[in-house]
């Protein structure tokens, strides 16, 4: 019997299965791991409660009477409303064509039984993570959402580690984009995305990490020793690429124009980037609240200046 976990989860698993006995003891084990778990051994019922409580993860076994496991997990994912929810299969069969058909079916992980409950439940927190993963990337860059920059931040906080986050924003972005439209809004996102990506993999350590935080805000967290170096190859890459987006005529004026609903014009200067940095190489920062919070006002005064510019939080307490 698995002993109380210390971290307590509080994610919701639907168990099915129809072999009473073990649908219990799996229940009591996640339970003492905090889960919270609903369990049946129908399948027709374990989709009605796929549907009705977005449970996180389900456990489904392949063998069942009425609906067996491959026809449960076929129909979850056929479903808009429940297509997200990670399935892992129990089975008793061992075969490759087995869990090839598990797959086929959309399922997320296959584990064989008889199983020991700490591989079940290593299946189970790798499935839950990497469904976190998977709600919070950008569709639109690939890279880790506000979650995974917030959780990134949290880890090097509680390692005692060294770092800078760089908070990076696009300047008239929104001016830009009502005036050239959406998909080429899209792609000046995607351009900076891919100019992070390039100078962090230059110019940037092996461990660094590049998150978009949403429309144009991008965030890098590195060590304080590349701070500065990262910040001004990033901005040089944009300054020089960014123009590619504009018409001719508009990188001749300098800027474009943009005419309103009651024909006014409006004179949008061509882009720029803004980068604000925090660091705790010179002041003690406890939480991740705190480094949003010193980066985004170090963001706001490098915005307040003309042109691509970034500046570094110096101060020390």
């Amino acid at each position: 019997m698995a002993l109380p976990s210390q971290k307590k989860p509080d994610e919701v698993i639907l168990v099915v299965d129809d072999e009473k006995n073990l649908l219990e003891i799996i229940r009591l084990n996640l339970e003492l791991e905090g889960y919270r778990v609903i369990a049946t051994h129908s399948g027709l019922e374990g989709l009605r409660l796929a549907k009705e409580l977005k449970p996180d993860l389900i456990l489904c076994d392949i063998i069942m009477p009425e609906m067996d496991g491959l026809e449960f997990c076929r129909r979850l994912k056929a479903d808009g409303t429940t297509n997200h929810i990670p399935v892992v299969l129990l089975s008793a069969r061992t075969h490759a064509r087995d869990k090839l058909a598990g797959i086929e079916a959309g399922a997320d992980d296959f584990i064989t039984k008889p199983f020991e409950f700490p591989d079940l439940l290593a299946r189970i927190r790798i499935n839950l993570v990497r469904a976190k993963q998977k709600r919070d990337v950008s569709p639109l860059t690939g890279l880790p959402g506000s979650i995974s920059i917030e959780a990134e931040i949290k880890s090097r906080l509680a390692k005692r580690s060294r770092f800078a986050a760089l908070y990076l924003d696009m300047d008239h972005f929104k001016a830009f984009n009502d005036t050239y439209g959406f998909p080429v809004g899209d792609k000046a996102i995607r351009l900076l995305a891919d100019i992070i990506d390039e100078a962090v993999k230059e110019r940037g350590n092996l461990d660094d990490f590049i998150g978009h935080a949403g429309g144009d805000d991008f965030v890098v967290i590195t060590t304080p020793d590349k701070a500065n170096l990262l910040a001004e190859e990033i901005l040089s890459r944009f300054d020089r690429s960014i123009r590619s987006l504009y018409r001719e005529e508009d990188l001749r004026r300098g800027y474009s124009i943009l005419v309103d609903r009651q024909g006014k014009e409006h004179f949008v200067p061509i882009m720029t980037l803004s980068i604000g940095v925090a660091s705790n190489q010179k002041r003690t920062i406890a939480t991740h609240w705190e480094v949003a919070e010193i980066a985004k006002e170090t963001l706001k005064y490098a915005k307040s200046i003309p042109g691509s510019t970034y500046l570094v939080d110096r101060r020390c307490k």
